[in-house]
This record gives structure tokens, sequence and C-alpha cells, in this order.
């Protein structure tokens, strides 16, 4: 099984390093993730009329067994579609993106550059898995294995079924999580923003402030609720052309 690993952080990511060290352990895996940080460019790939950005062979430590590993200047999305295209010579028979730090959840999934990966990967018919973790808080320690295991395992699943699934997982350690649940996209738009204001700083320019973490809407069932109770949410985000 070919595997492509990518992600939105950059190609230094702990997140993406542990990910792709992992899922050695189910396939060959190819990792090709932006040279930089490209949060929030959703399924982008960018201005590409006047050429593509030059790829960049990377080093494989930290990356355990993998086949080769490049970055580019470009977002995720750019990234996915060029090796489903056969840029590597061999098609992906499966993406996984991530380990993104800090969840992708509610109206999240419509910004997100590791959900935008997957969403590429399922233009070309082929199954995806977008993993996102709670960000540790402060004197916590990111805990990148195991949302990488919930990551491979769930593997399985989107090829069976063609999907493309959005995996979130708390800050845990694996044996310490409540369970798994089958959730849908809670009403939360991404940092929960609200309440944008314009603040007049010099003549025509103004700095933009709003507020964060207001209120929002937890029904049961959702994505926010099943990871604040220590659960792995795993929403289906569509299926593919695939299966």
């Amino acid at each position: 099984m070919n595997i492509l690993v990518t992600n939105d952080d950059g190609i230094e990511s702990q997140g993406l390093q542990a990910l792709a060290h992992r899922l050695t352990r189910e396939g060959d895996v190819t990792v090709f993730a932006p040279s930089a940080d490209f949060s929030g460019s959703s399924a982008a790939i960018g201005p590409i009329g006047e050429g593509l950005p030059d790829v960049v062979e990377a080093a494989h430590d930290g990356f355990g067994d993998v086949r080769a590993a490049y970055h580019l200047d470009g977002p995720p999305a750019l990234a996915t579609l060029l090796a489903c295209c056969g840029l590597f010579g061999t098609v992906p028979d499966i993406v996984v993106a991530g380990i993104n730090r800090g969840w992708n959840v509610g109206r999240a999934v419509h910004f997100s550059g590791t959900v935008g990966a997957c969403v590429a990967a399922a233009g070309f018919g082929l199954p995806a898995i977008a993993v996102s973790q709670v960000a540790a808080t402060v004197g916590d320690e990111q805990r990148w294995a195991s949302a990488a295991d919930a990551a491979a395992g769930y593997i399985g699943q989107a090829i069976a079924h063609g999907r493309v699934l959005n995996v979130n997982v708390p800050n845990r350690r694996r044996e310490e999580f409540a369970g798994a649940l089958e959730t849908t996209p809670a009403d939360r738009l991404p940092y929960a923003l609200h309440s944008p204001t314009l603040t007049r700083i010099s003549d025509g320019r103004f700095a933009v402030r709003v507020e964060h973490a207001g209120p929002f809407e937890r029904p049961d069932g959702s994505d926010v609720v099943a990871v604040e109770r220590g659960y792995v949410s795993v929403t289906v985000l569509s299926p593919t052309h695939a299966g």
C-alpha cells in the first residue's frame, strides 16, 4: 500500500514526523508537505499559471523508514494534487494529512489545510484521513503517538468504504481515550471567532479586532462534544468516487 503523508503546518512539524513514522508500519510512505506553515489554506492550490514551485528533497531524520520525503513552497492541496497526478511515479492508495496541532472541528473543516489536502485526494477518487489533535496546554506535552495510532487505525475503513474521514483526537494517551464516536460537525467557527470590528489606526487604515471563545451550540453527537468528553471523533466528510 502506497501512503502519501502531508500536512499544513510544514515539513518540520513534529506531528508530521510522528504520523509518517507510525504509518511506515502500514505501507510505503512518501512525505510531501509544504515548506512552511500553510494553515487555513483549505483546498487552495495557489496561482500555477506561470509555473509550479520547486520541489526540495528533505532529510529522512525523524520520519522513520519512509520511501522519500519532499517539500514545496505551496499549500498541502497542491502537494496532494501533484502526487495524485503521479509526480513520484506511483499514485498513492490513500492520503493521510496531519497531525495538526489543534483540533479541526465544526466549521473549521471548510478552512483547514489539513482537511483541504484530503478534499484534493477525493477529487481523484482516493480515500483520505485528516487527523488533528487538541493542542497541549502550557506545561503539558503533546501526545503525538496517540493521534498517530488513531489515524493508522482508520486506514482500513477509509479504503474499504472509499471515505474522507476527519479524525480529531484528545491530547491523551491512547489508553486514556473514552472510546471513539462517529460524529457530525458542530456549529463552531475556527478559533470560535466572532464579532469582528474595525478600529481606525490611521487615515484609510484599520485594525481588525475579533472576539474568541464565544458561545456556540454543542449538540450531542457533534465532534466538539465528543473530543471534549475524551473520545476520538470520526466525521465522514464525504464518500469518494471509489468503493
